[in-house]
């Protein structure tokens, strides 16, 4: 099981009004990287996991490895297919 450690920026990000609208919590974030649809490996050591949020948007994730797991520095929805084609396309 993997540790997941979360950065103040991205703990802060769950108090916005965008994010608790559209109901994402820890839980999902965490899903989205253990279970990507697709993931951007163009700026190691930041990757990009990328998962389904709802009809219309994906839940974008950027984390890094570290020594004890993840370590998530943010993550915010985007509107769905827009970061995955360009990742399919190879920008």
């Amino acid at each position: 099981m993997k540790v997941f450690e979360y950065s103040w920026h991205a703990l802060s990000k769950f108090e916005l009004s965008e994010i608790k609208k559209l109901k994402i919590d820890k839980e999902h974030v965490e899903k989205v990287i253990r279970k990507p649809k697709v993931i951007d490996k163009i700026d190691k050591p930041v990757l990009m996991a990328i998962g389904e949020l709802n009809k219309t948007l994906s839940l974008c994730v950027l984390y890094k490895k570290a020594k004890q797991g993840i370590r998530i520095i943010t993550f915010f929805p985007a509107e769905k297919g827009r970061y995955e084609y360009k990742i399919l396309q190879g920008r």
